[in-house]
């Protein structure tokens, strides 16, 4: 197969605060792992980053901590480096959005789309602050969600459905500065007409069957519902401002310019490599790979709207893979920065081995569905895992040939356990590399911990020190010679230890993938100084750990204080409230999958005197559709309709939850005739 050329990017972080261990792993460190592995083939790659400078985020930080946007953003620019150094994440190139290169792509994507015909001018009411004296755009304003009724949701997302929304369309707004009302006045706005690139889009999402499925159902599920035409200018002092006559004021809204991020850090690459045209051959080529590294919150962007922006501008190539993982939650709760529950990148590096970190992230990566952290599984799987496998057969194996002389024998004609082994070293390159490539780290990290295992297993079976064979040893080192060659994408910092106590030339990150396959380390040559490979993780640091970064950790409270805070944070609602609520019971006559999310299941659902009603809910993983029907459930009946991926739910089934975080559906304990209320 001939060598591919490929771009890798990362979701532009916001510099407006620090990088947290959710983030490292929803996008940064997974790219990171495939780019090192992808460059160990011998492929044309680079990887793309760079801090995203614009927008409300940055404005009202700025205000908050009393700076300006552009001491802000160099401040957490600089900060980003490092927490990204400190974890082994290395890009080609980190830009940043606030830089006049920058300025100059995306004023130029916005003149040639206006050419186009695809944006116009519209007069639109917009949410003003009389207080602050200005329109409330993005995060300057928040609100109900209009689609799910989430209190306290931004004027652009909600983090709870996903919905894209414009500040206007928030129920009871208030301005975050300053908390007063807003009320609505005309402003003047330019707006991209995604309307008419539905078909278009539909087609090429329908076309990459290779996306994660939370990606492509997304994509597919918003196009169905009708896609509208965005805003993509905003009343802002801090951006970029818009191209045109009479725009004074106004400035790009930042998921327009954003992604042209991607493109401006690539043309800065090829400037500072001295080819100022290098950069063209991947963002103009068709026989390039674009792969966008991404967290699920960011699916909506880069699978419509960027995509949308990239064929409105013509030229550009599209991307062919969105890498969406999705959200990684700390102690079984959401990681949240204005609650203080988060762990930040810099802080856990500053005090644990960064590999010790990014092994745990990969084994836990939310790849298909959210994943937790846990500070207690952390130390379990490092000194149980890490430590007892892998660092346990590095330390025997090499500790052992030291006390031989440090020399590793030739071999002699190799039995049957031996040919197995050879035989391993040779194909397992492939299998971890395979699964580096379908983006599945979780089973490549275990994969190539499986080197460890057989190599102990090995080791154990042989008993060199009863049998003064060579074959052992030698076969020995040049599986950890291996071992260290298919680590280097997921652990360079382990990897690199491992070559240098092996005493081999160079780097290992300097070795092919092909090297990992063949015995390189011949007899008669000497190792390195032999020292531990990790240290384990004690107790009393971990808590140590916990006191001093997670203070406000509810895991750590006595019960009945925390049922008091659980108390303390219920919304209490009166009698006459709650005697709102039609609760029936309900038969379920049909079940089906739904056609644009893996998760979600459509029943069909008799209410009796109520008639029958269409149910979307999230239960598919826990019950198979046979199991469903003539099932009895309870229904919450007189909840407003509302669209899920494009099916209209006209009803919510209850149910629990178990300790392993599934569904499980409340039913009636005897058979009751459908359309019986609840009381």
């Amino acid at each position: 197969m001939g060598k591919e050329r490929i771009l890798v990017t990362a979701a532009l972080p916001y510099a407006n605060g620090p990088i947290h261990i959710g983030h490292a792993i929803g996008c940064y460190v997974p790219a990171d792992v495939y780019v090192r592995y992808h460059r160990m083939l011998g492929d044309d790659v680079i990887y793309i980053c760079g801090t995203d400078e614009h927008g409300t985020a940055i404005s009202v930080a700025a205000e908050q901590e009393k700076m300006t946007p552009k001491a802000l953003v160099d401040k957490y620019h600089e900060m980003h480096i490092k927490a990204f150094e400190s974890i082994s994440v290395r890009f080609d190139n980190f830009s940043g959005t606030a830089r006049p290169i920058h300025y100059d792509v995306s004023q130029e994507f916005f003149k040639r789309i206006m050419e186009k015909g695809l944006i116009e001018k519209k007069t639109v009411l917009r949410p003003y602050c009389p207080n602050c004296r200005r329109f409330l755009p993005d995060r300057y304003v928040k609100g109900v969600c209009p689609k799910c009724g989430a209190p306290d949701e931004r004027g652009d997302q909600c983090e709870k459905c996903s919905t894209q929304l414009e500040p206007q369309e928030l129920k009871n707004p208030y301005c975050v500065i300053c908390r007063n009302t807003p009320k609505m006045m005309e402003t003047a706005h330019w707006f991209f007409k995604l309307s008419q690139m539905g078909e278009s889009l539909r087609v090429w999402v329908d076309g990459n069957r290779h996306w994660p499925a939370n990606a492509r159902n997304f994509a597919l599920g918003w196009i169905k519902e009708g896609l509208q035409d965005r805003s993509i200018t905003r009343d802002l002092n801090w951006g970029i401002p818009v191209p045109i006559e009479g725009a004074l004021g106004k400035v790009l809204y930042v998921w327009f310019d954003a992604p042209i991020g991607y493109i401006s850090s690539t043309r800065e690459w090829a400037q500072g490599i001295g080819k100022p045209r290098e950069w063209e051959k991947y963002w103009l080529s068709k026989d390039t790979k674009i792969i966008h590294f991404i967290g699920k919150d960011n699916i909506p962007f880069h699978t419509i709207i960027w995509p949308a922006v990239l064929m409105a501008r013509g030229e550009y190539t599209l991307p062919w893979q969105i890498a969406s993982n999705e959200f990684l939650n700390l102690e079984g709760r959401k990681m949240s920065t204005s609650r203080k529950w988060v762990l930040w990148l810099h802080d856990f590096t500053r005090e644990f081995n960064p590999d010790l970190l990014r092994y745990y992230l990969l084994c836990i990566t939310p790849q298909s569905s959210d994943s937790d952290f846990s500070l207690s599984d952390f130390k379990e799987r490092v000194n149980n895992e890490l430590i007892a496998t892998m660092g346990n057969l590095v330390n025997r194996v090499l500790t052992f040939i030291e006390k031989e002389g440090g020399v590793v024998p030739n071999p002699v004609a190799f039995d049957s356990e031996d040919r197995k082994l050879l035989e391993f070293i040779e194909n397992q390159p492939k299998t971890i590399g395979d699964l580096i490539d379908r983006l599945d780290f979780i089973n490549a990290m275990s994969q190539t911990m499986t080197f460890a295992q057989e190599g102990n297993k090995y080791f154990q079976s042989k008993e060199p020190w009863k049998n003064k064979g060579g074959n052992t040893l030698y076969l020995c080192a040049n599986l950890l010679r291996s071992l260290a060659i298919t680590l280097a994408p997921q652990l360079p910092q382990s990897s690199e230890r491992i070559w240098k106590m092996l005493n081999q030339t160079g780097s290992v990150h300097e070795q092919t993938w092909e090297e990992a396959k063949r015995l390189g380390f011949r007899g008669g040559e000497r190792i390195g100084k032999v020292q531990a490979l990790y240290e384990k993780i004690e107790q009393d640091k971990l808590e140590a750990f916990k006191r001093k970064y997670l203070p406000h950790d509810e895991t750590q409270k006595q019960p009945e204080a925390k049922a008091k805070a659980k108390m303390e944070e219920m919304k209490m609602v009166d009698y006459e409230e709650f005697s709102k609520i039609d609760l029936r019971v309900g038969v379920v006559k049909e079940a089906k999958d739904h056609p644009n999310a893996d998760k979600l299941m459509v029943l069909t659902v008799d209410l009796g005197e109520l008639g029958t009603r269409t149910i979307v809910a999230g239960i598919k993983a826990k019950y198979p559709k046979e199991d469903m029907i003539g099932r009895q459930i309870i229904v919450v009946a007189n909840l407003k309709p509302a669209k899920l991926r494009g099916v209209e739910s006209q009803g919510m089934l209850l149910a629990a939850t178990d300790e392993a975080g599934e569904a499980i559906l409340l039913q009636p304990d005897k058979k009751t005739k459908p359309g019986e209320k609840i009381k």
